[in-house]
């Protein structure tokens, strides 16, 4: 999900993985603040964080333009924007090609969207929920970020602020958002077909604290088919995600009469 823990939570990821050389020098880093878009004949790529503006700018690059693939390494982003990028995949008809990772906003609307989804090597997919998680953004998570950023402020700028005002100002917005995404995207999930459980099973099933990973039989239970991921998929290397203390793992799903049971 595209909230404010989900964006600290894979930021803290990248910057460990960037640490550890796992992306290299390659221009598909999936932390970038300013996304890498490029357009080559009719394949696109976007690498970078999933942002209104960076989604602005990848529509921008391809308006006009036939493109059949889109390559994508992102830890994720905002929802709406997520969401906006998803139906221009679904609506180009386009197959998505992860290079490195597509996580969070990325892997709900995005790969989720795909004609095709084609996981390349050593590239994984994750979630952790969307809008309608469980334990989604409350109103003492608000307060406490904002109290967090209040409190770095100097004493003469803190003076000119009104904290509850700033605070009750906050939780309403927030609360809209949150109301508007689900509406948004129930009507998201509704035109492509596929089903939004998908995003939060491994949370609110499996115990999954973080981020979790499915096989390409399992995604398919939830109408997201045509998966190409290497046969060891499964087995693909998840220390370098480990070694920061979070959680991203894969998960099998237990028997389908059990899943059609989960499945709202």
């Amino acid at each position: 999900m595209g909230t404010m823990r989900s964006i600290l939570t894979m930021g803290l990821i990248l910057i460990v993985l960037s640490q550890t050389q796992v992306f290299g020098r390659s221009v598909y880093d999936p932390s970038a603040e300013e996304a890498y878009i490029s357009v080559e004949g009719t394949t696109a790529t976007f690498a970078g964080s999933i942002s209104d503006l960076n989604v602005t700018k990848f529509l921008d690059s391809v308006e006009g333009r036939v493109v059949e693939t889109l390559v994508i390494a992102s830890g994720g982003g905002e929802i709406n924007a997520g969401m906006r990028l998803g139906e221009w995949v679904f609506d180009n008809q386009a197959d998505v090609v992860v290079e490195k990772m597509c996580m969070s906003s990325c892997a709900n609307y995005v790969f989720t969207a795909g004609r095709r989804k084609i996981i390349n090597a050593n590239a994984i997919v994750g979630w952790h929920g969307n809008a309608l998680q469980k334990r989604g953004i409350t109103d003492a998570d608000v307060r406490a970020e904002l109290i967090q950023a209040y409190e770095q402020l100097d004493e003469q700028a803190k003076n000119k602020l009104d904290l509850e005002g700033m605070l009750a100002q906050a939780i309403q917005q927030t609360r809209e958002y949150m109301e508007n995404s689900k509406a948004k995207q129930a009507r998201f999930f509704e035109k492509i077909d596929v089903d939004e459980y998908i995003c939060r099973v491994g949370n609110e099933e499996y115990g999954v604290r973080d981020f979790f990973l499915l096989s390409v039989e399992d995604m398919a239970k939830f109408g997201v088919r045509d998966v190409l991921a290497p046969d060891d998929y499964e087995l693909t290397d998840l220390e370098p995600y480990r070694r920061m203390g979070k959680g991203v793992e894969f998960i099998r799903l237990i028997s389908s009469e059990a899943v059609s049971r989960m499945i709202r």
